[in-house]
């Protein structure tokens, strides 16, 4: 497993993710169909460095498959912290150790090479996966923001998990 910036080749697969509406009711976000050209403009955008994102690709050692996307993201290099998103793009990917394993590479970068102090990851109240694979990287539940994600056609609290570096 490692990690790598995003590259114009990785756009077939980020706009079958983007569109893709199962792997959207385990994410925070609104699912809604995007256009080639509108992925095509997204994924140009996240080429372009970024002081306050990181967007790296999840890629498999053994055939340099990408397979999924970690984020930090809502970086504040005043106050040290940062915001952690991820995703599997495929089904056959999930449930493996992978998100955990990107999880960790990004937890060191941030806090070993960026400094960071703290880290947080806002998770859908129902996506055990995400809670225990946040876990399992030593993340602990530190709040709750009730009803603040519309999903399924209702509105669904969200759990924010923090990590802090002494922690890690």
């Amino acid at each position: 497993m490692y990690l790598h910036a995003p590259e114009a080749e990785d756009l077939e697969r980020t706009w079958k993710w983007h569109n893709d509406p199962e792997l959207y009711k385990t994410l925070l976000g609104t699912f809604h169909y995007v256009s080639r050209a509108t992925e095509e403009d997204w994924l140009g955008k996240k080429l372009i460095y970024s002081p306050q994102e990181l967007n790296l690709a999840i890629c498999l050692r053994s055939d340099s498959q990408h397979i999924g996307n970690v984020y930090l993201r809502s970086i504040d290099w005043f106050a040290r912290h940062g915001e952690v998103e991820l995703f599997l793009g495929e089904v056959v990917h999930r449930s493996k150790g992978y998100g955990q394993a990107a999880m960790r590479l990004l937890v060191k970068y941030a806090f070993h090479d960026l400094g960071l102090v703290r880290l947080y990851s806002p998770i859908l109240e129902d996506n055990e996966p995400s809670i225990r694979m946040f876990e399992k990287c030593g993340f602990v539940l530190e709040g709750k923001l009730r009803k603040h994600a519309f999903k399924d056609g209702r509105l669904k609290d969200v759990l924010v998990m923090g990590l802090v570096a002494e922690n890690a």
